[in-house]
């Protein structure tokens, strides 16, 4: 659900964010096609009264008063534009200004330094000099293609980063669903199989069993139970499970027996020891029983394949709180895991073993952080691996007196 809301958030700012661009550059362009017509205006009047005093027809006080009106619409246009100017004489010496900026040097007295003069036009007939900069909207306008580059960029890798997060969603989500469906095929042939059982336990036993021979019909049971509960965790993988108080400590003390009873075959004659160094005291943690025991299983048997050859120890220990959570730790004394595959020993498809899948530390990641909100990080070790495993801590609410 969390990765769904994240999908979609993603994909709305995506959504803002294309929007605002194309707004900005369609307010941008009707603001620069306003600002050529108002200028394309002004020049248009300036030209009509330069051809009518050219003309020749005109009194003196008519052609004064045409130029003071296009004397006019040029201040207008230069107070529009907010474009500094300086007027000086001939020498440079500047003798009245407007429109200069905040940060153009002056000297003591506040005239603006004859150094730092921009550029210039010789004023015809006169003997003054007019120095000009630029508008003040030049320097906006030139940040608007760096913001327009900036949000393609951002809208861009936006729009990757939802095809990434939708891509591995999907995967999951074909995953949770094949999940789902072996669990739902492997529950017809194992209800077939719990009634034969029934019909077996309502025969007489053989009578190998009262000579302290295996029961082959309680090993069969015990199988099928076995089964049943990894058809529980195929159903509980695809969904987010309702967390209860677990023992942790139980779990691995069950998981150690079950272990030990097949280490003789899995170990090949080489010695494994699995030790617990969890306090019975231990707080619980916040959990689906059936996941965490499918989590720490997988670390287990992990350590067990890795030990397999030249034997060892594998210890499972706690090492008290962090904050609201609880840390554990799984570690080994085999080969432990190569530096290069320290980064991606958790992808799917990345194993340290020959005809390995790849699967069971990515599942167990997920078990832990996705289905948990705890982590599972490999640590440095000298020899061995070495698992951090870190779970919210329950915390039982305190009674109302």
């Amino acid at each position: 659900m969390t990765r769904l809301w994240t999908r979609r958030a993603g994909a709305l700012l995506v959504a803002i964010l294309s929007a605002s661009l194309l707004i900005s550059f369609v307010v941008f362009s009707r603001q620069q096609a306003e600002e050529r017509r108002l200028d394309a205006a002004v020049f248009a009047r300036l030209r009509a009264i330069g051809v009518a005093a050219a003309a020749g027809n005109l009194s003196v006080e008519e052609q004064n008063d045409l130029w003071n009106e296009a004397s006019a619409d040029l201040l207008e246009q230069v107070r529009r534009l907010q474009i500094p100017i300086i007027v000086s004489d001939t020498l440079g010496h500047p003798s009245s200004w407007a429109h200069l900026p905040d940060d153009f040097p002056r000297g003591p007295d506040g005239v603006p330094d004859e150094e730092a003069l921009p550029e210039r036009f010789e004023a015809p007939g006169l003997d003054v000099r007019v120095h000009f900069g630029d508008p003040a909207f030049l320097e906006r306008l030139q940040l608007i293609p760096w913001l327009q580059a900036a949000a393609l960029v951002v809208i861009a890798g936006g729009g990757a980063l939802l095809l990434f997060i939708s891509f591995k969603s999907e995967r999951e989500r074909i995953w949770s669903a094949m999940a789902r469906e072996s669990a739902h095929q492997m529950g017809t042939p194992l209800s077939s199989l719990v009634g034969w059982l029934e019909v077996l336990e309502d025969r007489s036993r053989p009578e190998a069993v009262r000579v302290g021979q295996p029961d082959l019909i309680d090993e069969m049971a015990a199988d099928v139970g076995r089964l049943q509960k990894v058809s529980r965790r195929f159903e509980l993988i695809g969904h987010k499970p309702k967390l209860e108080p677990v023992s942790v400590r139980t779990t691995i003390v069950q998981l150690r027996q079950y272990f030990e009873a097949r280490l003789p075959t899995l170990a090949r004659s080489r010695k494994i020891d699995i030790e617990v160094e969890i306090d019975p005291e231990a707080p619980d943690v916040l959990g689906n029983a059936t996941l965490l025991e499918w989590a720490f299983e997988n670390l287990i048997r992990n350590a067990v394949d890795a030990l397999a050859t030249e034997g060892g120890r594998i210890v499972i220990s706690h090492l008290g709180p962090n904050g609201k959570r609880s840390v554990y730790r799984v570690r080994d004394t085999g080969p432990g895991i190569p530096p290069a595959l320290g980064d991606k020993i958790f992808n799917i498809g990345v194993t340290t073993k020959e005809r390995g899948w790849g699967v069971g530390l990515s599942l167990t990641r997920r078990i832990i952080k996705d289905m948990h909100d705890g982590s599972i990080r490999l640590e440095d070790t000298p020899r061995g691996a070495s698992f951090r495993i870190e779970l919210p801590r329950h915390r039982p609410r305190k009674k109302r007196r």
